[in-house]
């Protein structure tokens, strides 16, 4: 329990070391650039949380989202992660707009092997038409590199594929579906390929006061597995609340997903709390 506390201390203290690095930099990037009025500003409670589902948002947002996994392994333990993945758009020109998307996971896992640290680092590129409406269409391709802090919790494999989304945005409902395609290309070949397909659809209604329910499972299928482990399919749903502090606009989000197909030793369902900052963005 000693070592736990310590883990979960350190998990913590990282996090709020990279929170503290994220909000300091923006606002010394504020502060340094001609005032302009934040494209958040004049937004309702309504659409502000539209805006935390869309994946193809035109404004900085960050989500930091904590998942909990329960009935680990067969003596049924408690893990935990932490992912931080930040929307990061660009102009390129009048035509069209280019979303960067890093993502970094600090997991603390009890089973097999008790241990924690960090999972490998995957980013994806998104090209998308700048003045769609409606629909939103984006393509590119999506990289995950060797970085895990232990064997256990990464592949070994540098890999890439390709990535795209469509998205649909009428009145208060945002849908969308988000799929990627990881194929190793390279890395340690004695941990084995990597050849994973990843699909995250998104069914999500925000009401005036910006309160919002959603469901967004993430499904995964690992074509070297065999058909009884390949599949990992949550179904749940999410609530959150936009909202601001000060000038800050952020959202928080509860929500507990079933696994109904999972492979053996995963978790038999999971509960995710997360919390969406919203920064101004100009081009």
């Amino acid at each position: 329990m000693k070592w736990l506390r310590s883990q979960l201390l350190s998990s913590a203290t990282l996090l709020c070391l990279l929170l503290s690095a994220v909000l300091t930099a923006s606002a010394q990037a504020q502060q340094a650039a001609t005032p302009a009025p934040s494209p958040t500003s004049g937004m309702t409670a309504q659409e502000l949380a539209i805006s935390v589902h869309n994946p193809l948002e035109d404004f900085v947002k960050i989500p930091i989202q904590s998942t909990t996994g329960f009935q680990l392994g067969p003596h049924h333990k408690v893990g935990d992660s932490v992912n931080i993945e930040p929307l990061l758009p660009f102009s390129l020109n009048e035509n069209w707009d280019l979303f960067a998307r890093p993502s970094l996971t600090f997991t603390y896992a009890p089973t097999p092997h008790e241990q924690s640290g960090l999972e490998d680092l995957e980013i994806s590129f998104a090209l998308a038409p700048a003045k769609a409406n409606t629909w939103i269409w984006a393509v590119g391709p999506i990289f995950d590199f060797p970085t895990a802090s232990s064997s256990e919790l990464g592949t070994g494999r540098w890999s890439a594929g390709p990535t795209a989304a469509l998205v649909y945005s009428e009145g208060p409902w945002l849908n969308y579906i988000l799929a990627d395609q990881l194929m190793s290309f390279a890395g340690n070949r004695e941990r084995g390929s990597v050849n994973q397909t990843y699909i995250e659809p998104e069914i999500s209604y925000s009401s005036d006061s910006g309160w919002s329910v959603d469901c967004d499972p993430a499904i995964t299928f690992d074509w070297t597995a065999d058909a009884a482990n390949a599949w990992t399919i949550p179904m749940g749903a999410d609530i959150g609340k936009a909202f601001n502090i000060g000038s800050q606009n952020l959202s928080l989000q509860v929500g507990a997903y079933d696994l109904l197909k999972r492979p053996d030793g995963a978790p038999q369902w999971l509960m995710r709390v997360s919390v969406t900052f919203l920064f101004p963005h100009t081009h």
